[in-house]
């Protein structure tokens, strides 16, 4: 394309075949394309910004202080850093936390490094070794909290009041997350307001009485950040009185009104189950219940609906696109009885002594 104008001392000047409403100001015109590229820069940083979720941004950056503070402390060159004083750090740093965090810490040593246009030991052969080494050494298997099944939520229904729309609301939380098979964080929001996009709202759980049906839409989850599908789970309603999510739900809708941008689980004006009330009102229940409440987390909910969906018949498929797994990695969540793993051998021994005298 031909640039309509050509210098000529300060200023530009149209060139034959453009029309013109006269000379433009070089400085004036450089002043503004100054400014937008200022602008542009800012707008720039802002959508680097959005690269990670606010967690996931205030994780890094607490991981990258703990590196400052143990550079500091041991009086190290902090940026930047060499391969021994990156592989010293793991080595510290592995006495209080494990190998997946390490590599987490060691992704975002990494990514600060390239942030301030640093050189980063890429490739290194001590922290890779060390790194291994570690994995090796710290090698244990892994706790996985136990899932809440339907039985353990009638034992802990009981001491609930469902009088109460603080209850009432929790309840209905707690049977959307085990129905939804739903993360924590798809259900309920933090305490923070700009979590709640990321967390069901009142808009996101429409009843459906005629039918006794409750449709939940998720249009954001871990595996779905960037919202590039819907996913609609239709939940009909049953006849356990503890169990019934239509029933709860719309005791819930009838006691308590509220926008329908505000958090599904509202029980008051400005309040509502959030992660903490999730989590800590769970563990009260349970040791009322006679349960040990440290084996149980908020994640329970979800760990028990996928193993309580699939022993009762829900193929691998199924359960993958009901819990919105992005693979079948899900199945170290299901949950194997010793009956069960019983009823395996003794296919195995029935294969066995078919085969004695052929």
């Amino acid at each position: 394309m031909t640039f309509p104008y050509q210098l000529e001392g300060r200023y530009l000047k149209p060139t034959s075949g453009f029309s013109s409403y006269g000379r433009i100001n070089i400085i004036l015109l450089s002043s503004a394309l100054a400014n937008q590229l200022a602008q542009l820069k800012m707008e720039n940083q802002r959508t680097q910004g959005f690269r990670y979720q606010k967690k996931s941004a205030a994780n890094m950056v607490s991981g990258f202080r703990q590196f400052l503070y143990f550079t500091a402390y041991f009086k190290l060159v902090s940026l930047p850093a060499s391969e021994v004083t990156i592989s010293l750090f793991l080595e510290f740093m592995s006495r209080t936390v494990g190998y997946e965090h390490l590599k987490h810490l060691l992704y975002t040593v990494n990514y600060f490094h390239k942030a301030l246009n640093l050189t980063y030991p890429e490739d290194s052969f001590q922290i890779d070794t060390t790194l291994q080494g570690l994995k090796r050494r710290l090698a244990r298997v892994p706790f996985q909290v136990l899932p809440i099944t339907p039985d353990i939520m009638r034992k802990i229904y009981k001491f609930l009041d469902m009088r109460k729309t603080e209850d009432l609301a929790l309840w209905c939380s707690y049977l959307t997350a085990f129905y939804g098979l739903l993360r924590k964080a798809s259900t309920v929001p933090d305490t923070s307001s700009e979590d709640r996009p990321t967390c069901l709202l009142r808009r996101h759980l429409q009843v459906d009485t005629q039918n006794n049906i409750v449709y939940i839409y998720i249009g954001f989850s871990k595996t779905n950040n960037f919202c590039k599908r819907d996913v609609i789970i239709p939940v009909p309603g049953n006849s356990d009185p503890a169990l019934d999510l239509v029933r709860h739900l719309n005791a819930l809708y009838n006691a308590v009104s509220c926008s329908a941008d505000e958090p599904a689980f509202c029980y008051r004006k400005k309040a509502y189950v959030n992660y903490s009330t999730f989590t800590s009102r769970l563990k009260v229940l349970l040791k009322k219940a006679g349960l040990d409440a440290d084996l149980f987390s908020g994640h329970s909910f979800r760990r028990g609906g996928a193993t309580f969906l699939h022993d009762n018949g829900g193929t691998t498929l199924i359960v993958q696109a009901s819990g919105d797994w992005s693979s079948q990695c899900f199945t170290k969540y299901l949950y194997l009885t010793e009956a069960q793993r019983l009823c395996a051998q003794l296919v195995m021994q029935a294969a066995i002594e078919r085969t004695i005298g052929m």
